[in-house]
């Protein structure tokens, strides 16, 4: 076992009251938990049950266990009589909440919803609401994220909060104020009526009953005497509320984070959670870990550089221990020929190196795309057997389902309105008169507008002709004759996320020859139960890795390749305020710092695109 470093020794050697350490990339950061861990355990003689490890994701919980309970047989003082020390509590945050609950007699095994059962009440409530023509995929995923992301902000939201206002702006002007309270107030209601929580109310309704019953508290405050928070940085206000109320009277709060590398505050998380921390205990002592194993000295550099020109942080200057470290870019014309330098690049490579490198790009989109690129090209990736996507979820599920509902379930207004102008007809809802669509109220409607009259006529034939097929048949017709095909290709990116896009159409078509003219949503929700059923094979060992800029925090890799730093892409278009922008350059400077030895930087110019704001003036020229 290495010997920690001055630094590491520090935060090990800290027994009791608050502190909070802030840790840099490749700091060593579980390895200074985990040695601290041993230290309260085997010198200090702290009983390992009144430990609690609270970490961000399963995984990290179960890795870090796994760690430690690996440094304790190793340790020298290991004997029979130690065999006690792996009952250190480790968890996540929902995970330990929820146990909290269920001892209490508040939850059971059946009280979480289901993800599908969720869905599908958002689609009886926005019904209820007269909302049903915006009842779509993408619109109820909004809602999902824009309810979860009010619970996480706790006390702190209100409707002049400006935290929350600039992380839902622009997000539904599809909806007023008044419909998004009515939908949450009904949403929760059903919930607690049904004696059911969402997976944010396992925090929400902990926070609650802890406040609320001194007793519940004061049980789990001898339980838990020792508490390390790790990923602190991504905590939200109620989790920290909880931290508070755990740790006292004796405040023995020890948590570890980095404030750049906070990437989650579309879930209420905020960097100013750790500069409160220092608020709330002014008593506490602070700590640095700002020593680099990871990433060699150019690589480091680069990631000062950029993430150095944000406002909302702590001042702090890190030390590479490793020399050199690659670091090149590349500027092309055009897509094509980005694609192309990363596919020669990744050819070179034998199966041994490419497990240790990363494509690490933005979005999930994304991801799917260089995977089915690297894939076509004969390069392994690393991942799962089973398809990446369900084609039974999804907006063209949606469109195609509302299609067939349509034609078979008595022509409603609600299902029209999912695929009237997929591709644009300019066909208006103010047609629409009736919750039962015809050809007569539209051809009211443009009775003054021949070329529009013409249209909708010919329309509604081709809808006539399509309502005598079979489903599979009829999806085709959608397809080909109404022009759903040329929708996809004006939705997708490229040309291979069109490809990408018509393979899936044509699953679902093959898979509608399986409907004997039931419900169609019935239909289409049996059979998501059905290959939601299939269980995930074991995840392929070897093979490059290709993830989004969230999914690769916490990882490290050999080689890095990121491709698509342009303007518009990282900082998304969207993104205008000041904590956003900031959020996203630290996105950036996450994806840099996974990098150990080898960087490869591309962007390109095709269509007036530049390079990203967060790397001008800073990477070295093409």
């Amino acid at each position: 076992m290495r010997e920690p470093s001055k630094l590491q020794k520090q935060a090990i050697s800290h027994i009791k009251g608050p502190a909070m350490v802030i840790a840099g990339p490749g700091s060593g950061k579980t390895f200074t938990i985990i040695q601290r861990i041993l230290n309260l355990v085997q010198y200090h003689h702290i009983p390992p049950d009144n430990i609690l490890v609270i970490t961000y994701t399963k995984a990290a919980a179960n890795e870090m266990k796994e760690r430690y309970e690996k440094a304790c047989i190793q340790s020298p003082l290991c004997n029979n009589e130690s065999a006690g020390w792996s009952n250190v509590n480790f968890g996540t945050f929902h995970s330990i909440c929820y146990n909290i609950l269920k001892q209490c007699g508040q939850v059971n095994a059946s009280s979480l919803i289901k993800d599908s059962d969720k869905r599908k009440l958002f689609q009886i409530i926005l019904g209820n609401n007269g909302l049903a023509s915006k009842c779509n995929y993408d619109l109820i995923s909004k809602l999902q994220n824009h309810i979860s992301h009010i619970k996480n902000l706790g006390n702190k939201f209100s409707s002049s909060n400006n935290e929350f206002s600039e992380n839902t702006s622009g997000l539904f002007a599809e909806f007023s104020g008044e419909e998004l309270f009515l939908i949450q107030r009904e949403y929760d209601q059903y919930l607690q009526e049904q004696g059911m929580i969402d997976f944010d109310d396992m925090i929400t309704k902990c926070l609650s009953l802890l406040s609320s019953n001194q007793a519940i508290l004061c049980r789990y405050q001898k339980i838990f005497q020792y508490i390390l928070a790790d990923e602190f940085q991504d905590i939200n206000y109620p989790q920290y509320e909880i931290l508070k109320l755990l740790a006292l009277p004796s405040n023995n709060l020890f948590v570890v984070g980095d404030d750049d590398q906070a990437i989650y505050g579309f879930r209420g998380a905020s960097p100013g959670i750790m500069k409160q921390f220092l608020a709330d205990y002014m008593e506490g002592t602070q700590i640095l870990l700002t020593e680099n194993y990871r990433c060699g000295a150019e690589i480091v550099r680069l990631a000062q550089q950029v993430i150095c020109r944000n406002k909302e942080r702590f001042i702090k200057e890190f030390y590479p221990i490793k020399a050199g470290g690659t670091l090149k870019s590349y500027c092309f014309d055009n897509r094509k020929e980005e694609e192309d330098e990363l596919i020669k690049q990744l050819l070179n490579l034998n199966l041994e190196s490419l497990t240790d490198t990363a494509v690490i790009v933005r979005t999930n989109m994304e991801v799917i795309q260089y995977k089915e690129l690297l894939k076509a090209s004969g390069i392994t990736v690393k991942g799962n057997k089973r398809n990446e996507e369900d084609i039974f979820s999804g907006f063209m599920i949606e469109d195609i389902s509302a299609f067939l509902a349509f034609l078979y379930e008595g022509g409603k207004r609600s299902d029209f309105l999912h695929f009237m102008n997929k591709p644009n007809r300019f066909f208006t809802r103010m047609a629409l008169t009736g919750e039962i669509v015809s050809l007569q109220q539209m051809e009211q409607y443009y009775r003054q507008n021949p070329q529009m009259l013409s249209n909708v006529r010919l329309f509604f034939c081709h809808i006539k002709i399509a309502s005598r097929l079979q489903p599979h048949l009829a999806v085709a017709f959608f397809r080909k004759t109404l022009g759903y095909d040329d929708y996809l290709h004006e939705k997708a990116r490229d040309s291979k996320d069109y490809q990408r896009l018509l393979a899936k159409a044509d699953q679902i078509q093959s898979c509608m020859k399986e409907f004997r003219g039931n419900s169609v949503r019935e239909f289409i929700a049996f059979q998501t139960e059905k290959t939601g059923k299939i269980p995930l094979t074991e995840t392929e060992e070897l093979g490059i890795s290709v993830c989004t800029m969230h999914g690769a925090k916490g990882l490290e890799f050999g080689r890095v390749f990121l491709p698509d730093v342009n303007e518009g892409i990282i900082p998304g278009k969207e993104c205008v305020t000041l904590s956003a922008l900031e959020e996203e350059r630290r996105l950036l400077y996450v994806a840099i710092t996974r990098a150990r030895e080898e960087l490869y930087i591309y962007y390109t110019k095709e269509r007036g695109r530049k390079l990203s704001r967060y790397l001008q003036g800073i990477i070295p020229p093409p």
